[in-house]
């Protein structure tokens, strides 16, 4: 209990305003390319009070940052790196070496790869959105395993204990644990509360806090058998033994997996049900991750916390210069996002639970529309997200918003995303954090269970239009042919992936992306069941150098055969194939489909929809079925 009444007295700082400088912690820091490309151009803010920099440098994900990489002097605000392998991600970090700390992280890469092969995601369901949102929840899946991962969906109730749905994730994780990789919560899963800490220096919330990333840790032991504090304001913060909240104050074990949430209950200042919140979110979600909707590549900071020696709003400057650069990382008023949009935006100021002085409230979120793809906020209580009327989440609810967090006690790292990484894997990155990223100038609250993230924790900030069209023949010497059609904006090729309708991970076939829209596949066994996946590439030039991006994929399933030609005389795809619950169909709109098995018996017709029509086959027995659309068929298969 000490070390807490000790950091008590330190978080006072948090009331205390001043007019110093902002952001004095937070570099701005950024990579570009240099000298046609070659080399990686390392740039941090002007800082005239500097005494020199200490530049370190390391490939991406490595654990240790090793010695000084350059010793940089106080007027000079970059360096050239030319020590670089193209393909290689790196990592640097910039401190400041003066009175008053300061420090920054990028990512930088010349031509790196996003990952191809993100794992399987465990998408958890709140029935309370079911059936009502059954057809969107399934578009949610078929969005998020077309940027290549395998969804398993776990279905649980609001009265169920945090512990019994962590059972079922971990029986998901235990089946396969080198490839499940991240938990999407979606609705009001139940909310494990854990420790007795206030990071927000409040006496009266001293206690137990919501803790998602209780849902990640595979290898941790949590109790319920030490902490007796009956004294918090609010009873849900209250925590004493036996009550179903945890003992464990910081993630002792770390979190194996990325968790985030998206969750619209008790939110009573909106005048749209929680129904109607979730499916407008699920919307936003996907025209972003298809290019329906582009937000500018700019990032807002308001910092209302000015003066105090924690330098909060650093946490946003070292989270958004890296994926949108140093001149597009600006302060300004927050509530210029409801006139205009921006990729990131940050804001902090004193707090309550739907506040953030001078910054925004519960209210402002819900009689406008913000637009900002990924904001973070800091303030008093409502990093505490569980409470009614929650300023993190109501910020979900409005405009363009699609993932939030309390940043800055302790600072939160997204710069990965300058090169492709989801936001799960940052808020991973954050819980785990030691001595790998400087998480506050106090040097506290690292590995503290109130970290979380809000939002689909699949989400990349850069995506990629769409190819059309994929179609699948087998020719008669028993190759697969592939076509497709290229989107409507010119992008810098294609990449083919293939995978056995077994295996839950993606092979790719093309080493660099391809200019052509067709491709040949002869390296299949006769006999084989295979899906594809064709996905657009393109150099995405970022904060962080330059990387290549992919879209999400269009996918078909293809049957090698020899002597057997299949003709698909207009686009016709089905996915994901084999299935046990549900297909989609990718065919011309109002065209008359029949289903019929091996024996030629019909099971099921219709007429198409657009984008795709969703086929049920509950009740269906497994087995091989064959679609035919108008002139052409497809082979399918319900295991």
């Amino acid at each position: 209990m000490q070390q807490f009444l000790t950091l008590f007295a330190l978080c006072s700082l948090l009331f205390f305003y001043g007019q110093s400088p902002a952001h004095t912690n937070g570099l701005r820091t950024q990579v570009q390319l240099a000298n046609g490309g070659n080399d990686l151009l390392i740039s941090w803010d002007v800082d005239s009070s500097a005494t020199g920099y200490n530049l370190y440098k390391r490939t991406y994900q490595n654990t240790s940052w090793g010695s000084v990489f350059a010793a940089i002097p106080p007027h000079q605000f970059s360096f050239l790196d030319t020590a670089v392998t193209p393909g290689v991600v790196y990592e640097y970090r910039v401190i400041r070496t003066t009175a008053t700390s300061g420090f920054g992280y990028a990512c930088g890469t010349i031509d790196g790869d996003i990952d191809y092969n993100p794992g399987r995601l465990i998408l958890v369901v709140d029935t309370f959105f079911l059936p009502s949102l059954a057809s969107k929840i399934d578009s949610l899946k078929f969005w998020i395993e077309a940027d290549g991962w395998f969804v398993d969906t776990l279905h649980v109730t609001r009265n169920q204990s945090p512990s019994f749905v962590k059972d079922r994730i971990y029986n998901l994780f235990s089946s396969d644990p080198n490839h499940v990789k991240t938990v999407f919560l979606l609705g009001h899963v139940p909310v494990p509360y854990s420790g007795e800490i206030n990071p927000d220096g409040h006496p009266d919330h001293l206690g137990a806090w919501p803790a998602d990333g209780y849902y990640g840790d595979m290898n941790g032991t949590w109790t319920d058998v030490s902490v007796n504090n009956p004294s918090a304001a609010a009873v849900r913060n209250q925590n004493v033994p036996g009550d179903g909240k945890f003992d464990q104050s910081v993630f002792q074990s770390g979190v194996l997996l990325e968790v985030a949430r998206v969750d619209f209950y008790d939110l009573p200042s909106f005048p749209e049900s929680e129904t109607q919140m979730m499916s407008n979110y699920l919307s936003k979600l996907s025209d972003f991750k298809t290019r329906a909707y582009i937000p500018q590549d700019l990032a807002l900071v308001e910092d209302n916390f000015l003066g105090l020696a924690e330098g909060f709003a650093g946490s946003g400057y070292i989270s958004a210069a890296p994926v949108v650069g140093i001149s597009n990382c600006m302060d300004n008023d927050y509530s210029l996002l409801t006139s205009q949009n921006y990729l990131w935006s940050y804001g902090t100021g004193p707090g309550s639970y739907s506040s953030a002085s001078g910054i925004v409230t519960t209210p402002d979120f819900s009689n406008a529309d913000y637009n900002s793809t990924f904001t973070m906020l800091f303030g008093s209580y409502f990093g505490d997200w569980d409470s009614q009327d929650n300023l993190l989440r109501a910020s979900l609810a409005s405009g363009k918003v699609l993932a939030n967090a309390w940043s800055g006690r302790p600072y939160l790292y997204y710069h990965p995303m300058g090169v492709g990484e989801n936001i799960g894997s940052c808020i991973r990155l954050s819980q785990n954090n030691t001595n790998g990223y400087l998480a506050s100038t106090l040097g506290y609250f690292q590995r503290w269970v109130h970290i979380a993230q809000l939002g689909d924790p699949s989400l990349r900030a850069h995506y990629v239009e769409m190819p059309t069209s994929l179609m699948a023949s087998t020719l008669p010497e028993g190759t697969i042919h592939l076509t497709w059609l290229p989107p409507a904006v010119p992008v810098d090729g294609f990449h083919v992936y293939r995978r056995e309708n077994s295996v839950k991970s993606w092979t790719k076939l093309t080493s660099l992306p391809m200019q052509t829209t067709a491709f040949t596949d002869a390296a299949v066994a006769i006999g084989g069941q295979y899906t594809y996946m064709v996905r657009a590439a393109r150099k995405q030039t970022t904060g962080s150098g330059r990387y290549w991006n992919q879209s999400l994929g269009i996918q078909t399933a293809a049957l090698a055969t020899v002597g057997l030609q299949e003709t698909l005389d207009f686009p016709l795809s089905i996915w994901p194939n084999p299935s046990s619950d549900f297909f989609r169909l990718n065919a011309p709109a109002a065209s008359f489909y029949t289903i019929v098995d091996l024996q030629g018996r019909k099971v099921f017709e219709g007429i198409t929809e657009t984008p795709f029509t969703t086929i049920q086959v509950e009740g269906w027995k497994s087995g091989i079925y064959i679609l035919r659309c108008r002139s052409s068929s497809l082979r399918f298969v319900k295991p």
